[in-house]
């Protein structure tokens, strides 16, 4: 029961969302969609498994390029990383972190693959 509410209270959100895209023409009365804004619609699951795809692919090529410049300069003065692959899991969960809640806080409010994917964050 408390499911099916939140379910209609989800539903109810969205419909409001989308009406805000409707103006009501003056001579008429009658609500017309307004071309240039969006309507707001749930992301298919092969939209959000994109986005995620491209953002874990972001992530991890930019763990691996911090672990290996860190090693190129720590090799300068003598040391090394020995374990990388370690390294980089950890580098890639700080990382991780970072760059969902920086880039979706931003102007755009979207990671980089949810833009390529067309999604936008919005707050209820």
């Amino acid at each position: 029961m408390l499911e099916q509410n939140k379910e209609i209270k989800n539903e109810n959100i969205i419909n409001d969302l989308n009406n805000k895209n409707k103006t009501i023409d003056g001579a008429s009365g009658t609500k017309r969609e307004n071309p240039k804004e969006n309507k707001v619609i749930r992301p298919s699951f092969v939209d959000t498994f994109k986005a995620n795809i491209i953002d874990l692919i972001v992530i991890g090529a930019v763990s691996t390029i911090v672990v290996f410049v860190a090693d190129a300069i720590l090799k300068l003065t003598g040391y090394a990383i020995t374990q990388k692959f370690q390294m980089i899991f950890i580098i890639f969960m700080i990382i991780m972190v970072l760059y969902m809640s920086i880039m979706e806080s931003g102007k755009s409010s979207a990671t980089i693959g949810k833009k390529a994917s067309g999604l936008l964050i919005i707050r209820r």
